[in-house]
């Protein structure tokens, strides 16, 4: 060996002092955020999902550092333990500058699955009504709109869903036929044969058919291909027996997908059905068969009509603040969105706003009246047709540049977790919309501190 190989060997971490910039956002916010109130809101959280005693607890004021960690640079998991790992001001905003452990990127992934929606939420409103107190957002001025979160799918069709359900299929049952014993040769050998066939009018429908009758006829072929597929898979289903077929390992894992599919595709074939026989589709439509919460939103943009996802609602308060949620019927119209908006600001702040904006898809009699119920003054909702406006001059213009800001702060969360996000499950999609609103959040509060003068020096050994 080299000598000045042999020299690496007898290296030892070294600890050296740094100074961080006083002006950074996580020094900042490291310095400013009520890490006790976010560890009893975590704690809360756990309590609900975890019921023993046993084993150890998180590291709280960390793993909720890496959490505003992740938030604030928008970053995956792993590159969020390397942040941690290497970088300065990440380590001082987990408190870990003097310490050599650093969270791993399961260790992250788990506490934040943890933590959920309703965690994640009860951050942005602390962050929100500490925001409010210390006067940089007038919790008086409320301006909502809607958006949609597209998923990151393929675009759906009838022959997409069918043949997704054969690989998902043909995928799985591979790999449980390998991890168990006993199970019945002929079923397993029908549902080969099906793989094939539905492979070919796949092929033949993509590649072949120019015409809408070709198209039609491969569809009903296509159709009655993945009703017997369907029918195959769940008489193996019904007949299993998991101990007597000693599933093991991966099997049970590809098992449970088997099953998974099985049911989710038992819910789509009579949609798919009704459009081949009818060319019509279903109201609330399933859009993916792997995440059933997707809808066809329809938002009337040029170039882009329908976008395939999740509808949210956005309020901004006055100052920059933002806050997202979601109705419990999520397909509703944007006039509900604009009564939850309220809503939701009154559950935060504890009082309505005295200036409420929204576009003219709020303009319902029945639906501003409700709001003016609710406590609000100058309800500035823009007007259809040749109606005018319910409030003076002087608000409706205040208003109009207000509302205007709100699409700005919809596109910087695109970028930041509100579009196409590349988690599976539908809870992780829903969570990557909520720390888009939690990002733009903790990046003002942060600047809004510096401007106050709300900053000290701080070194950090290292």
């Amino acid at each position: 060996m080299r000598e000045y190989q042999q020299s690496l060997l007898g290296q030892q971490e070294t600890f050296i002092p740094v100074a961080i910039s006083q002006e950074h956002e996580m020094v900042i916010l490291s310095r400013n955020l009520d890490w006790g109130l976010m560890q009893a809101i975590a704690e809360n959280c756990r309590d609900k999902v975890i019921k023993s005693t046993r084993g150890l607890r998180p590291h709280y004021r960390a793993q909720n550092g890496a959490i505003v960690v992740r938030t604030l640079k928008n970053s995956n998991f792993r590159e969020t333990e390397d942040l941690i790992r290497n970088y300065i001001p990440a380590r001082f905003l987990c408190d870990l500058h003097n310490s050599p452990w650093t969270p791993d990127h399961v260790a992250i992934w788990e506490y934040e699955g943890m933590l959920g929606e309703a965690g994640l939420q009860e951050m942005t409103d602390y962050i929100l009504r500490t925001a409010g107190e210390l006067g940089f957002a007038d919790a008086r001025g409320l301006c909502s709109d809607t958006t949609a979160q597209e998923g990151y799918i393929p675009h759906p069709t009838e022959v997409g869903h069918i043949n997704g359900f054969m690989k998902s299929v043909r995928s799985n049952l591979e790999t449980f036929l390998k991890n168990s014993t006993g199970v019945g040769k002929k079923i397993a050998e029908k549902i080969r044969e099906s793989f094939s066939e539905i492979a070919k009018k796949v092929r033949k429908h993509r590649l072949f058919a120019k015409t809408t009758e070709a198209k039609r006829e491969i569809n009903q072929g296509l159709q009655k291909l993945a009703k017997n597929l369907l029918g195959q898979v769940g008489e193996l289903l019904c007949n299993l027996d998991v101990k007597k077929n000693q599933v093991r390992g991966m099997g049970v894992r590809a098992l449970n997908n088997l099953a998974e599919s099985y049911h989710n595709m038992a819910q789509m074939m009579p949609q798919i059905s009704r459009w081949i026989q009818t060319g019509k589709v279903v109201k609330g439509k399933i859009i993916s068969l792997f995440n059933l919460d997707f809808r066809a939103i329809n938002r009337g943009k040029l170039g882009k009509q329908i976008e395939f996802g999740l509808k949210w609602g956005i309020n901004q308060i006055r100052g920059g603040y933002v806050s997202v949620f979601m109705h419990q019927k999520m397909m509703c119209h944007d006039a509900n969105y604009a009564v939850l908006g309220v809503q939701e600001h009154i559950r935060i702040f504890g009082a309505p706003p005295k200036d409420f904006g929204f576009d003219r898809a709020g303009w319902s009699a029945e639906h501003m009246k409700e709001i003016k119920n609710l406590g609000v003054k100058n309800l500035a909702i823009a007007p259809k047709g040749q109606a005018e406006w319910k409030v003076s001059q002087r608000v409706k213009n205040r208003m109009i540049v207000e509302r205007a800001q709100i699409e700005g702060k919809i596109g910087t969360m695109k970028r930041r977790g509100l579009n196409k996000s590349e988690a599976r499950l539908s809870s992780r999609v829903r969570l990557s919309a909520l720390r888009a609103g939690l990002s733009l959040n903790l990046r003002r509060f942060a600047r809004d501190l510096a401007m106050a003068g709300m900053m000290q020096n701080v070194n950090a050994g290292m």
